[in-house]
């Protein structure tokens, strides 16, 4: 039987850029799970959330010299461009992130 994440802790847990140098982030909105992105090419049913995503970006660590959000297709988003919201928000995590 193939299991999903039962819980998420671990990717709290992640040591995400610690001690290293000029470290690029990318992140493809397209691993998120439909319900939270449906603006993109390919959807990744069972993906990540939201919530999963922010926990990685505010727990990295280390010397964040630039990063990027790719994937998003506004001619696949809602009306209210619900997944535009959301890679905004992953910009702005990024930048804040940088600005540190």
């Amino acid at each position: 039987m193939r299991h999903f994440w039962k819980d998420r802790p671990f990717l709290e847990n992640l040591n995400l850029g610690e001690g290293a140098k000029g470290v690029y982030i990318s992140i493809d909105v397209d691993c998120l799970d439909p319900g939270y992105a449906v603006g993109v090419s390919h959807y990744e049913s069972g993906g990540l959330s939201f919530r999963d995503v922010m926990n990685m970006l505010q727990n990295l660590e280390g010397d964040i010299v630039g990063g990027d959000v790719v994937e998003y297709n506004p001619q696949r988003d809602t009306p209210d461009r619900m997944t535009a919201m959301v890679a905004a928000k992953f910009v702005r995590e990024l930048a804040a992130k940088m600005s540190k």
